[in-house]
């Protein structure tokens, strides 16, 4: 189970807390660094993963749930931090986002109990939101850290941002929608040859 992929999912676990911590102090070039290396870890451990064989259960749960809690908590400080020096993340944003992710986990959770579906996987669609999601976040903090020049582009990027977490909550309930379609019919033709 302790393999480097692993390892460096847990890497991106333990430092959240200490993201939070820069974040909340107001130290927002070491937030800044903290935010990319785990990014880093995360495009690492994937590769490797997928390089050296070493896939596993633990990892597959581990790594969502590490990404998943870096972004909630990013988004979540960095939209309600009240002494941000430049811009912060619109809370109509950090909304969408949000129900996104539980309209994703209700829908995984409806296609496993009703029609045991047990794979769900991203579309593109919903790989290059999260991508955008983190960019955002990436800009924003860049912004109240050291790159103010940045502030329009992260104007920009809330609203790319906004658009594209639209169209893949549109594209995910087209998705599942279909799933739980067949799976319904699949599951009525079982029970009529029966």
């Amino acid at each position: 189970m302790l393999t480097i992929p692993n390892l460096l999912t847990l890497l991106r676990l333990i430092l959240v807390p200490f993201f939070l911590l820069a974040s909340i102090n107001h130290a927002w070039t070491a937030a800044f660094v903290i935010f990319v290396t785990a990014a880093v870890t995360d495009i690492l451990d994937g590769m490797l993963a997928r390089r050296l064989n070493q896939r596993s259960r633990l990892g597959a749960l581990l790594d969502p749930a590490a990404d998943k809690t870096m972004m909630i908590c990013g988004y979540l400080v960095y939209t309600f931090e009240a002494h941000l020096p430049l811009i912060a993340i619109p809370r109509w944003l950090t909304f969408v986002v949000f129900i996104r992710d539980f309209m994703i986990l209700t829908f995984a959770y409806l296609l496993y109990t009703r029609v045991q579906v047990k794979r769900f996987p991203p579309s593109w669609a919903g790989k290059t939101s999260t991508v955008l999601q983190a960019v955002t976040l990436a800009a924003t903090i860049a912004v109240n850290a050291f790159l103010p020049q940045l502030f329009l582009f992260a104007q920009f990027l809330f609203r790319a941002a906004l658009l594209m977490t639209l169209y893949s909550s549109w594209d995910y309930l087209r998705r599942g929608e279909q799933l739980l379609e067949n799976g319904t019919a699949d599951a009525a033709r079982g029970d009529a040859q029966a």
